[in-house]
């Protein structure tokens, strides 16, 4: 935690990994929702120490999902901010999460209850209109984007 100044709130920086998992021809995006499903976003969590990030994808996918997927690419990197309350007042928490494209490896969406509510398969066009976020809805156009080069060579 930073030093707190005069007049500001004290912040906290996480640093978290996730993954735009693709399947299947025509694509289909593994999500993951929360809130009684009023949010639908891309699995992702925090950077474990000695972890990287590629690494931090693959595992969370797997933990929040049941899902096995292997990184094919970086995708970016987001940064955003929301506020936390706890005991000793309001903390900044200042997040950057870096994307990945992944392609499915194999194993049913199943959701890790502590973390997320359910895990599931959407049409790539669906998922574009149903995450929550306008970031994550670009991590799949930019996934999309380079999934169908890949496409043509094979």
């Amino acid at each position: 935690m930073r030093r707190k100044r005069k007049g500001q709130r004290p912040t906290r920086r996480v640093v978290s990994a996730g993954g735009v998992v693709l399947k299947g021809d025509p694509p289909e995006v593994l999500v993951v929702s929360l809130r009684g499903g009023r949010v639908v976003t891309l699995p992702k969590g925090q950077v474990e120490p000695g972890e990287r990030y590629p690494e931090t994808a693959v595992r969370e996918v797997r933990e929040e999902t049941g899902v096995e997927a292997s990184v094919l690419a970086p995708l970016g990197r987001v940064r955003y901010y929301f506020t936390v309350h706890e005991p000793e007042g309001p903390v900044t928490v200042s997040k950057e999460v870096h994307y990945f494209l992944m392609r499915y490896l194999g194993g049913i969406p199943r959701p890790q209850l502590t973390e997320v509510e359910n895990a599931f398969f959407l049409p790539a066009s669906e998922a574009l209109e149903r995450l929550s976020y306008p970031n994550e809805r670009e991590m799949l156009k930019r996934a999309l984007l380079r999934l169908r080069p890949r496409a043509k060579k094979g």
